[in-house]
Parts: C-alpha cells; sequence; structure tokens
C-alpha cells in the first residue's frame, strides 16, 4: 500500500516552484475517497513520474499550501509547471486510477 511522505510547507512551496512539471498529490488519513484511491497511487505516481516531479502533501499537515492554492478537494492531484498551476483533478469526488491517468496524459499533449 502506497504512504506518503511528509513534507513542510516550505519543502512544498520550493518544490512548486522548482523549473519543470511539478505534481502535487494532496491527501489527508480521514478522507475515504483518500483510502479509496490509495491502494493505486503507487501505480500512478510511478507513470507520473516519467515526466514529472512528485510530492506528497497532507491537507492537515500543509494547511498553508492547501490555503494559497486553494486545494480543498481531497483527493487532489495537482500540476505545476515552472511554478505556474497547468491543472487539476479531484474535487472531492471518487477518483479511479483511470481517470488519474487520462487526466495526466491529456496534460502532455
Amino acid at each position: 500500500m502506497y504512504e506518503p511522505t511528509s513534507h513542510s510547507d516550505q519543502f512544498l512551496e520550493e518544490s512548486i516552484n522548482r523549473s519543470g512539471r511539478n505534481l502535487i498529490f494532496l491527501s489527508t488519513e480521514w478522507c475515504g475517497d483518500c483510502r479509496a484511491i490509495k491502494p493505486f497511487v503507487q501505480d500512478i505516481k510511478t507513470e507520473v513520474v516519467k515526466t514529472a516531479n512528485w510530492f506528497d502533501a497532507d491537507r492537515d499537515d500543509n494547511i498553508e499550501v492547501a490555503k494559497k492554492y486553494n486545494l480543498k478537494g481531497l483527493p487532489s492531484f495537482i500540476l505545476f509547471e515552472n511554478g505556474q498551476e497547468i491543472d487539476r483533478i479531484g474535487h472531492g469526488e471518487r477518483l479511479n486510477p483511470k481517470q488519474v491517468l487520462d487526466w495526466y496524459q491529456a496534460t502532455l499533449a
């Protein structure tokens, strides 16, 4: 089962602003939809890291980053490129791995 890595708000801010593509996976322990997709997150990450950096964010531990980027829905995948948000998926609805991978592939087009 996928276990997210904890990061500080400062680390996430620096990561978002790195050059290139940077994807933030936002979740939290109490979120049922987060728990539902968790068994598939490693497969999603394996595909994403071929073309982007991956960073985990816990909504409760990274509340300042969540507020700054208006990250309310869980789970969420937010793609940044050179510090600018490109797109996001997940606004509080249950996601399946195919939806997330199809979304990410579309961002590469």
